[in-house]
């Protein structure tokens, strides 16, 4: 199989994970370096900046698997496209480089997810330590590399990622935020009808119902949403504001064997009722 990838040294690591468990190059499998959007303009906020290259690519024949982080993929698929396989889930939860405590000033503290920054602001609006968020861009090494040099204070990035390049080393701490739809989990796309037979099951359910939730709220990249099913079953999702100053979190427990798009769309229900629409209509504050 031609197996597409972006040419960042994480999308590398990962494609190079999957093209292992088919069986590698001595089976006949090869890795296809494709650029993306995002490659070249990584201000867009878009996240089909990361896929619609590779999507292209499997529509026009050129690979026949993409290989993406699931949490860059939007929740709709273009017409004759389908997720067909996952590997599984690594630490999904999200991981803190530098401090958070600088004497004398607030802390700078750089991402460019509207997830992370939202939640940051809404635990720091609850008395958590004073902090100021600020965008930073780049793959991880160029992340790390602006931390290095002084210019933010912290990071966050995906732990799953850091674990991925070998770069435990850099983690300082583990935040308790509510992870991405679908973040630690590597997937698969393809044209319809192709089955590369590696799906492991516990973390397709989870995609399915995470990914369910977040369809069902209507979200996109411009939202500050987070949904994750924790091991034992129990769905717990956030909903906010971009400026931290009100959210919403739920969690939903439910036994084994129920459907997993049912639950994340129950989810989303609850959300909805509560007020998630008046959050998810508030983009006033830019990350």
């Amino acid at each position: 199989m031609r197996i597409g990838t972006r040419s960042s040294p994480l999308a590398l690591a990962q494609a190079g994970m999957v093209c292992d468990a088919l069986g590698g190059a001595e089976a006949g499998h090869e890795i296809v370096r494709i650029t993306t959007t995002g490659d070249r303009n990584r201000a867009l906020a878009d996240k089909a900046k990361w896929v619609t290259e590779l999507e292209r690519a499997l529509v026009e024949g050129r690979i026949d698997l993409a290989v993406h982080s699931a949490k860059d993929v939007p929740t709709e698929l273009p017409d004759g496209l389908e997720l067909v396989g996952c590997l599984p889930r690594e630490d999904p939860r999200d991981a803190i480089c530098g401090t958070l405590r600088v004497d004398g000033r607030p802390a700078r503290v750089g991402t460019a997810s509207l997830r992370r920054a939202a939640q940051l602001r809404a635990l720091a609006g609850a008395g958590g330590d004073g902090f100021e968020v600020v965008e930073i861009r780049g793959n991880v090494d160029t992340r790390l590399g602006k931390l290095a040099a002084g210019e933010v204070d912290a990071v966050v990035l995906a732990l799953a990622g850091l674990k991925r390049l070998g770069r435990e080393d850099a983690v300082d701490d583990v935040l308790d935020l509510i992870p991405a739809a679908g973040q630690g989990t590597v997937v698969l796309e393809a044209r319809a009808g192709l089955d590369p037979g590696l799906r492991d099951e516990p973390t397709w359910r989870a995609l399915h119902a995470e990914r369910a939730c977040v369809h069902a709220l209507g979200a996109d990249c411009a939202s500050a949403v987070g949904a994750h099913l924790r091991p034992d079953g129990t769905l717990v999702a956030w909903v906010g504001s971009l400026d931290g100053s009100a959210w919403l979190r739920d969690e939903l427990h439910v036994t084994t064997g129920a459907d997993a798009v049912a639950l994340g769309a129950q989810m989303a229900d609850r959300l909805l009722a509560a007020g998630a629409a008046g959050l998810l209509d508030n983009g006033t504050t830019q990350v």
